[in-house]
């Protein structure tokens, strides 16, 4: 044996070599199990929840950047009598944001890989799911080991469901992009709404969501302002819906929608302005040439009385009350219905007086790819003139 090899008497060599070589046995088992152990703890929270249970297939930890993946998240409601997922997504990644540590606190990063979120109508309690405790919120949050500071979700897929209509109701919000920074105010920002939230969606396959948010979550109840928009989102795709719940179909026709709301202490402001751009109704398929007929040339002729001469129907209606006491003007909204059809057309986007100071978005028109119009874009109806 070489000279540099020779250290200390034999006995307390074995010793020293024997406790080296059980540390590495113990750090090789608790490599190769530390997974299965985080992911029984993640599953046994998950499935404590009270009318949903989840579970997490797979779960893979990396050291060496403070990071694990989860892998087949789903949560699912215990009746066991809707064929689809509430949650499903392939894979979460929640890390430990570096960048936070120099501000002394330990936050997480955590990005959702595309999830599907399926809403669902049935003729029973146990064969709906629309909406789903908050005591599930704590169990997830015992999937992570910080507290959330960052969110972000990527491909999100979202659908209301009602199986037992004909045909079968499925409205989809597609390519729904999430980005949350700053949640738990871990850079101590001396402003009142620290945290920003950008949402981006699809609706119906053709139509364009956004929504900007500014919000304070370290309050009871949520300061915030937003704003959003929804526009060119076809009416024929929502014809299943319409059919379902209306009785009725529409043979063409958009639809858009832009809001602005702000929070102070759980109490709440703001307007909601909808748009219908050439609302043409049609009977269902099974009421052609029978008196169900009847019920879509009602709702054509009642349309004809409120539409603009550029067969619009919009109108805008004050929002405002408590979070917990939420409070529409109805007959808001129905006066600036005949507002907007008999002395002043509204106009899409949002209004001077509560456009955030930033720069004007933009947005293509139909008509033309190469010409950009400002938010404040004329109907359709109006463009094609």
């Amino acid at each position: 044996m070489k000279s540099w090899m020779r250290w200390g008497h034999g006995r307390t060599r074995l010793t020293v070599e024997s406790i080296l070589l059980g540390l590495a046995v113990v750090l090789a088992a608790v490599w190769f199990s530390a997974p299965y152990f985080t992911r029984a703890y993640i599953n046994r929270g998950l499935a404590g929840l009270p009318d949903y249970t989840g579970r997490v297939e797979r779960v893979r930890i990396h050291p060496w950047t403070a990071s694990l993946d989860l892998y087949e998240v789903h949560l699912d409601k215990r009746t066991g009598e809707i064929p689809v997922h509430f949650f499903n997504s392939p894979r979460w990644n929640i890390s430990l944001q570096w960048s936070e540590l120099f501000h002394g606190v330990e936050r997480a990063s955590v990005t959702v890989f595309d999830p599907q979120i399926n809403l669902v109508a049935g003729p029973s309690l146990d064969q709906s799911q629309v909406s789903i405790s908050k005591v599930w919120i704590d169990a997830i949050k015992q999937m992570i080991p910080w507290r959330v500071n960052q969110l972000n979700i990527h491909g999100g897929d979202i659908h209301f469901l009602d199986f037992h209509a004909t045909p079968q109701v499925d409205l989809e919000l597609s390519q729904l992009e999430i980005t949350a920074d700053n949640m738990s105010n871990s850079r101590g920002l001396k402003i009142p709404l620290p945290a920003t939230v950008e949402i981006s969606a699809r609706p119906l396959l053709t139509g364009t969501f956004a929504m900007s948010l500014a919000v304070n979550f370290d309050e009871q109840f949520a300061t915030f302002t937003q704003n959003f928009r929804l526009e060119h989102v076809p009416a024929v795709g929502a014809n299943s819906a319409l059919q379902k719940y209306l009785k009725v179909r529409v043979k063409s026709g958009e639809i858009g929608l832009y809001s602005e709301l702000s929070s102070d202490k759980g109490i709440y402001h703001g307007y909601v302005k909808p748009f219908f751009y050439q609302l043409e109704f049609a009977p269902k398929p099974a009421d052609e040439g029978n008196p169900g007929a009847v019920w879509s040339g009602l709702l054509n002729t009642v349309k004809g009385i409120f539409e603009s001469d550029q067969h619009v129907i919009a109108t805008q209606s004050q929002i405002s009350g408590r979070v917990d006491q939420p409070n529409v003007d109805a007959l808001s909204a129905f006066a600036g219905i005949l507002w907007n059809a008999y002395i002043e057309a509204l106009r899409p986007g949002f209004d001077p007086m509560h456009t955030p100071p930033q720069p004007t978005d933009t947005v293509t028109t139909p008509s033309s790819a190469a010409t950009e119009k400002e938010t404040t874009l004329p109907s359709p109806a109006a463009k094609n003139k």
